[in-house]
């Protein structure tokens, strides 16, 4: 794996690589096969709502508290799990197509046989990538040529850093006077890089061809570079990787994958502990009432079972089941075509945005979240404030 340090790549030149570097693989997965079950037990049982029912359902093992048949209580629970287990499923089964179809692409690569095709999970520091015009950005890369005749190229970078704006990117000055990209393997050429960081703006580095009488030496910046996630917008370009995997500015600057909890289940959660809390006084209340006669302490128990239908378990699949329709109803929704859902679990924070700050390039986004607070909510008065900052 990468050890995030300054590196030295030769273009095109795989035995002179000097480290091993990541793969040029896209994971944005929460668990794997071994840790999809347990991870999701443990996010549900995490808080109190879920627990609270697990030691409901396991008190029925000892024969001093069943107050019914077992199924009564796990039946319940069960159906519960089911249907987070199956919706967490869900999502990640769509992430890994997802991943998959990104590292699937396929690029042409400058090599000694010729172009040959291979896929994005392939690439490696030191290939030598053309990418097309529209074409997605598979790795952080140095721009060496393009087809353009103004020795330019521009790049929309929306999906890096959110600006809809087109980028200017300048390719490296002797490499673009070459006569044809596959002059590229003919020179003996080296480009010097920075560590990897999460600067997106910023880069700083050299490229040094040896054959030249006299040597060339040429510093770059964040003009000579094609990172990952940005789509090339005029031309085809020629780039030399030299960050893959874990080291791209675009997964540097992406948090890792995490179980997203809205604020609604947060305030059913302390409902749920408010209630317990009551629970327990009445339950209290009724031993007092007998006053403490007998194994006193094993009756607040059994008072508990039987009071503990206040906090009721199908509120959970109520949740789930609308959280799972939410979705769908964005996912359908026809005034906002091409929304993609990736987390199923807070789509009822829409309904809570009052305001949101942005500036000119959220237009777009702004417009869908007025659209979306409005049918949440049922009511304009949080879209007509957010309708205020698009003007």
């Amino acid at each position: 794996m990468g050890d995030f340090r300054p590196r030295t790549v030769w273009l095109g030149h795989p035995e002179k690589r000097e480290q091993r570097y990541p793969k040029n693989v896209i994971n944005n997965q929460k668990y794997n096969f071994f840790t999809f079950l347990p991870g999701v037990l443990f996010n549900q049982f995490k808080y109190f709502f879920n627990l609270y029912f697990l030691l409901l359902s396991c008190s029925q093992f000892v024969e001093e508290l069943r107050l019914g048949a077992l199924y009564t209580y796990w039946v319940p629970l069960g159906l519960v799990l089911f249907i987070t287990i199956m919706r967490e499923a869900i999502e990640e089964i769509r992430c890994y197509l997802r991943d998959k179809e990104v590292n699937s692409q396929v690029y042409s690569r400058l090599s000694t046989r010729g172009t040959v095709k291979v896929k994005s999970s392939s690439i490696q520091v030191g290939d030598l990538i053309i990418v097309e015009k529209n074409q997605r950005v598979p790795a952080d890369m140095i721009f060496l040529r393009t087809s353009e005749r103004n020795g330019s190229c521009f790049l929309r970078t929306d999906q890096l850093d959110g600006e809809t704006d087109w980028k200017l990117r300048l390719p490296v000055a002797c490499t673009q006077r070459l006569p044809t990209a596959a002059d590229l393997l003919q020179i003996r050429s080296y480009v010097y890089a920075e560590e990897p960081n999460i600067d997106i703006h910023n880069f700083i580095g050299t490229f040094t061809r040896e054959d030249g009488d006299p040597p060339v030496n040429e510093s770059l910046s964040i003009e000579n570079t094609l990172w990952a996630s940005t789509v090339v917008a005029s031309g085809t370009v020629v780039g030399v990787v030299i960050y893959t995997g874990k080291e791209l500015r675009s997964v540097m600057n992406t948090s890792n994958p995490r179980h997203k909890v809205g604020l609604f289940d947060l305030e059913v959660n302390c409902l749920t502990k408010i209630l317990f809390g009551a629970l327990v006084v009445v339950s209290l209340v009724m031993v007092a009432l007998q006053h403490f006669a007998g194994r006193w302490y094993l009756q607040i128990f059994r008072f508990l079972l039987l009071f503990s239908h206040i906090v009721p378990i199908s509120l959970r699949v109520n949740l789930d089941m609308g959280k799972m329709v939410f979705s769908w109803m964005i996912k359908k929704d026809s005034k906002i075509p091409g929304t993609v859902v990736r987390a199923s679990t807070i789509p009822e924070q829409l309904g809570r945005i009052s305001y949101l700050l942005t500036d000119k390039t959220g237009s777009t986004a702004l417009h869908a979240l007025c659209s979306l607070s409005k049918r949440f909510t049922g009511a304009s008065k949080s879209s007509s404030k957010m309708g205020a900052y698009v003007k």
